[in-house]
């Protein structure tokens, strides 16, 4: 029963896991793929529209061999050749990325695996961008087909080596058309994606501001497709200084939105495209970017909160603090959504119960790691216990909310400026009669 203590049974380039049961249960449709299996997670499972789309994966295959004039045991040798240390080293590290043991899958069928679904991937992606619509393509002529196949790719379990989809690329579309980098597709083609658009364009404005800097351009350095969309995300977030290094369940408390508001915060809408900068400017101020909802943001998020927790001890929770920090201000009551709502922070939430629910459904069974907005908190935390903001803001809202509170408190003002002035004058008066008559009596003595 005595086994080797230096050998763990997890590779330690592991990036693609199953998701946990804790996460998993409040929303299991999150996390498994809807019309198309990437990967070996959930290869040979027994849903039909899933073994539809292998023959699907199938004709995309033939069709980028047929283009590039070559068969399919070239395109293998190909590989063997293009690779540093070959195929076999090209499986055993990409076999390695996979948490769970993929023992069930010989080389050869789990080398058809990456080959199969990453030639599907890249073919189909640079379609998108650069192809025309195919009236042959099972996927293109449908127009919400491929909102399905993008929610099935930020999957975590049905991710593939980046290095598998790069190298891919590389011997193939890459080659034959010389095109950009295999991320600039990629990130091209999710741009269709409404929840994705503002964020993407934004890190590929980022990335052309400087391409001198080789750590913006480097292909390496993502793990899989749901990777590079997460540093789509986070790529610009501004950090914090912690005050602590030990790891925190929650960070800081915060009041809720409509505690904060009624002492004084007040809510903006920021004109940053990075969702994650939340700021509080001039202590008062409360500025956080529009968190849209649309058809791909609650299975994109759960399974971004899901990386963070599985990809190990050098992933930092920027997806999971955001998501925290949003609970700890709609925590209270549906007042709460309704404000952040009419401030234009939300939007497209189809009622404010299942506003409330996804965003305190995405923090539950969660842990934060080095929480981004601690400093935050603590700052936002010192206004509200300031009893002075309380008594302002609740004068301003009594007297100063409408227009016409204006006008009342200003004619109010005035009416009591002019009665002070009479009383002034009538007392000024009154001075000087009785210092008359003094000077009458004194006469008269």
């Amino acid at each position: 029963m005595r086994r080797n203590p230096g050998t763990s049974p997890l590779p330690p380039a592991s990036c693609i896991f199953k998701v946990p049961e804790a996460l998993r249960r409040h929303n299991p449709k999150a996390y498994e793929p809807h019309v198309v299996s990437i990967g070996p997670f959930h290869r040979r499972h027994d849903h039909e529209k899933l073994q539809r789309m292998e023959t699907v994966k199938q004709w995309y295959l033939d069709t980028l061999l047929t283009r590039m004039d070559i068969s399919l045991e070239k395109f293998i040798e190909s590989i063997n050749n293009g690779t540093k240390k070959g195929i076999i080293k090209f499986e055993k590290r990409a076999r390695s990325f996979y948490a769970e043991p993929l023992d069930h899958l010989k080389e050869k069928e789990f080398m058809e695996i990456m080959i199969l679904d990453g030639c599907f991937v890249i073919h189909l992606l640079w379609k998108i961008v650069y192809g025309k619509k195919d009236d042959d393509d099972p996927i293109l002529k449908m127009d919400c087909m491929f909102q399905y196949v993008c929610h099935d790719l930020l999957l975590l379990e049905n991710q593939l080596p980046w290095f598998v989809l790069s190298c891919l690329y590389r011997l193939t579309l890459g080659k034959i058309d010389r095109g950009p980098p295999f991320s600039v597709v990629l990130l091209s083609a999710f741009c269709s994606q409404n929840s994705l658009k503002k964020h993407i364009n934004s890190y590929v404005q980022y990335l052309k501001e400087d391409r001198v800097n080789n750590d913006r351009v480097d292909e390496n350095r993502f793990l899989h497709i749901l990777d590079l969309i997460k540093t789509s995300i986070v790529f610009a977030i501004k950090p914090f200084e912690l005050p602590e290094k030990e790891e925190k369940e929650m960070g800081p408390e915060i009041p809720a939105a409509t505690a904060l508001s009624e002492a004084g915060v007040k809510f903006v809408r920021g004109s940053d495209n990075n969702l994650m900068n939340i700021e509080f400017k001039n202590g008062v101020f409360l500025t956080i970017p529009e968190l849209a909802v649309a058809g791909l943001t609650e299975p994109l998020w759960r399974n971004l909160i899901a990386f963070e927790h599985a990809v190990g001890v050098n992933s930092h929770h920027q997806i999971t603090s955001y998501a925290v920090f949003m609970d700890k201000l709609i925590i209270s009551s549906d007042k709460d959504i309704k404000l952040l709502s009419e401030k234009n922070i939300l939007a497209n939430w189809l009622n404010v119960e299942d506003g409330s629910k996804f965003l305190h459904s995405l923090s539950i069974d969660t842990t934060v790691k080095d929480f981004q907005y601690d400093q935050l908190c603590v700052e936002v935390n010192k206004y509200y216990h300031v009893k002075w903001n309380w008594y302002f803001e609740q004068f301003r809202s009594d007297y100063c909310s409408t227009p016409w509170k204006v006008i009342a408190l200003t004619v109010g003002i005035l009416l009591l400026l002019v009665n002070l002035m009479q009383f002034y004058i009538s007392l000024q008066s009154s001075i000087v009669s009785t210092g008359i008559r003094v000077n009458e009596l004194s006469a008269d003595i």
